[in-house]
């Protein structure tokens, strides 16, 4: 059951991403009304109505937003005996309240059934978010999202599951969205002051790509804010150094590090799946490390597994060049494909040294070793070398 968890948790991993047509830039706050849209596939209102709350809550806590009331938004719903909007619908009301942006939510799916293989109802949800701009009702941004849940309890469980493991992913296409822009109005060395964003909006450790004069682009991170002049004060990363006047676009990261690769233990080779965070955004506050790694090699006909669950830092940063330090638990283990079980397992603890280099700041190649001890009757203990790249 663990082994079939951990290759599900794989395939999820590699086949999430972030997509969206088009957007918008931000200085300031913006105005904007989140609707419901046509419905179909087994969803409710009080569905409908919890997926709202949660992009609200979302939006809110992204701080670019000044949001239509939803108390206004459901009096004018009930007087018009409405329960889904069209897009002519959505810009009305939108005008109505000053709003200068739509979010349409078009729901298309919501199911759940019972699993005897997981033994647990699994259900799965599929919605579009279509961004519209209210002065001329043009489609700005769309999205497709899916996710899913599971309870071994009830299906409605399952389903508010499913709904509310959209919450960082909304979050994330929002800020993808609505990206935040400012210039370069002075740079001291490697301190690069951009204006022209309301500080108010921008949080430390955000990210900006500059687009150079000469065509190059180079990377800042903000670091502080001059409360007397309004500006936003960041650190030069890497890239070509901007000037002033140079425009600065948000990129946005998620703290979030996903890498595939290479590696060889014990004189076994393997496939890893790699995931670490650098505790730089607020949806991911803590610093933490993992690594699963399946050998391709047999032992006695069983399967391999290698597993590293702990957290760790960034020891040291030069340029595009980092050093991370992790540490933690550590598992190998023989899986049995007949018992669908773990036969021969291995407990202890390890420590790991991770090499990085960053084309851009979602882009990186990392080399790692790490050292584990485990402990029982049996004595296992070599390196563990990890090659790699997230993007």
């Amino acid at each position: 059951m663990l082994s079939k968890t951990i290759v599900l948790a794989v395939l999820t991993v590699m086949v999430v991403s972030i997509f969206a047509a088009g957007g918008v830039t931000v200085t300031e706050k913006v105005s904007l009304v989140i609707l419901p849209g046509s419905m179909s596939g087994g969803w409710n209102t009080s569905y409908v109505d919890y997926l709202l709350s949660i992009i609200e809550e979302q939006a809110l806590q992204l701080g670019r937003f000044r949001l239509f009331p939803r108390a206004d938004l459901q009096r004018i719903m009930k007087e018009r005996n409405m329960s889904v909007f069209g897009i002519s619908d959505a810009i009305n009301i939108g005008k109505l309240g000053g709003s200068k942006y739509a979010i349409l939510l078009t729901l298309t799916e919501l199911s759940a059934t019972w699993s005897r293989e997981s033994k647990s109802y699994e259900a799965t949800s599929r919605y579009t978010i279509k961004l519209y701009d209210i002065e001329n009702g043009e489609l700005l941004a769309s999205k497709t999202m899916k996710s899913y849940g599971s309870s071994d309890k009830t299906s409605q469980q399952a389903i508010k599951d499913a709904i509310e493991s959209t919450a960082s992913s909304i979050w994330l296409e929002l800020r993808e969205i609505f990206k935040l822009e400012a210039y370069v109005t002075s740079m001291n060395g490697n301190i690069v002051v951009l204006a022209g964003v309301d500080p108010k909006l921008v949080q430390k450790d955000v990210i900006f790509e500059i687009e150079t004069s000469t065509g190059g682009v180079g990377y800042v991170k903000v670091t502080g804010y001059n409360k007397t002049d309004g500006t936003v004060i960041t650190k030069f990363m890497y890239g070509e150094r901007p000037e002033k006047y140079d425009v600065a676009t948000e990129y946005p990261t998620t703290g979030f590090h996903v890498g595939y690769g290479v590696s060889t233990f014990s004189g076994l080779f393997g496939l890893a799946v790699t995931v670490w965070t650098d505790g730089s955004v607020s949806k991911i506050p803590s610093s933490a490390y993992a690594t699963v790694e399946a050998f391709l090699d047999f032992v006695d006909d069983y399967s391999p597994i290698y597993i590293d669950v702990g957290t760790g830092f960034k020891f040291l940063e030069v340029g595009r060049v980092g050093v991370r330090v992790n540490g933690g638990l550590s598992m190998f283990a023989l899986y049995n494909s007949d018992k669908d079980d773990f036969d021969v397992m291995f407990d202890g603890v390890f420590v790991n040294g991770m090499l990085t280099y960053e084309f851009n700041p979602s882009s990186i190649i990392y080399v790692s070793i790490s050292y584990p001890l485990y402990f029982g009757e049996r004595e296992l203990s070599e390196l563990n070398i990890q090659f790699g790249i997230n993007f």
